[in-house]
């Protein structure tokens, strides 16, 4: 099986994080969030991937390679001039993932399904494309999933919203298609809107697996610092990662001064820096980054820049 991450996404949301860096390789407690996608898909057993690319393409290219040194084959799909969104994307992507089964991957989420079980999952259904759910309080703000008792969409954002029978659940970003799909893709814009909407409205196959592993948006600078203080902290848990004790990080070749002090839930990036007498509580030290004050609840960025929540 192949698979496909998205990661040509322009990361608005995450600047200035993402002014050099596209979004899927922000490191994530010093690990780019790409590579622990791809980690997970290789132990999932799917090697081949294909990964789109437009904002930033030479930074992903340098990072992954052709994918040896990660034990997996990456062919690229480029998008110029345009950025086609994740219908149009995958659709361009067509002769790379070629005419079976595949699944694609938001590159944006620190979130590691069990793969081989919706896989099967969605073998058995008769679905043409399955959507990862999980369950979420707020999924009626976020967009809600609504599912029947067979494990069917039939609703999603607003259409079948009149419908009080289903179960309401949260799109994780993560899909599992059959090729038949790509007759459905529009050439730009987004495959919920543009190709799953339209198909719950006419009562189509679409299908729904309900994954309650953790889950942590990478979309906003809050949320990014989120995913790293819970990571470290083991208040996020992902399977092969162990928390550093005291739930503190510090990469290889970071600066610690003496008389500083680390708290719970921080990480500081390899080749930072942390100043004498700092108390850093719930923060984050981007690689190349100086933290001369103390602080809770902040990122370090290089070039001295510094967001405070």
């Amino acid at each position: 099986m192949r698979a496909m991450i998205l990661a040509a996404g322009l990361g608005t949301r995450l600047r200035p994080l993402t002014d050099r860096t596209p979004k899927p390789a922000l490191p994530v407690v010093d690990v780019p969030n790409i590579v622990r996608t791809i980690a997970h898909l290789r132990g999932a057993g799917i090697t081949e991937l294909v990964v789109n690319l437009h904002h930033r393409p030479e930074v992903l290219r340098a990072l992954l390679g052709d994918g040896t040194a990660l034990g997996v084959s990456i062919a690229y799909s480029e998008e110029r001039p345009e950025i086609l969104g994740t219908g149009g994307g995958i659709r361009r992507a067509r002769e790379l993932l070629g005419d079976r089964t595949f699944c694609v991957v938001n590159g944006d989420a620190l979130f590691a399904p069990k793969l081989a079980t919706a896989i099967a999952a969605h073998g058995s259904s008769g679905a043409i494309a399955t959507m990862i759910v999980r369950r979420d309080p707020d999924a009626e703000r976020l967009g809600a999933v609504g599912i029947d008792g067979d494990a069917r969409v039939r609703r999603l954002v607003d259409v079948g919203a009149e419908r009080r029978d289903l179960a309401l659940h949260m799109f994780t970003g993560v899909h599992v298609l059959e090729p038949e799909i790509f007759s459905l893709l529009p050439e730009s814009g987004c495959i919920v809107r543009g190709t799953y909407m339209p198909l719950v409205r006419a009562g189509g196959p679409l299908g729904a697996y309900v994954d309650d592993g953790a889950f942590c948006d990478l979309g906003t600078p809050q949320s990014y610092l989120d995913a790293n203080v819970g990571l470290a902290s083991g208040r996020i848990r992902l399977a092969g990662y162990e928390p550093p004790p005291a739930g503190v990080h510090v990469g290889a070749g970071a600066v610690v001064s003496p008389g500083s002090s680390l708290l719970e839930g921080t990480v500081v990036e390899r080749g930072a820096t942390v100043g004498p007498g700092v108390v850093l509580a719930r923060c984050l030290v981007r690689s190349g980054a100086s933290a001369d004050e103390s602080a809770a609840g902040a990122i370090f960025c290089e070039g001295g820049g510094r967001i405070q929540f």
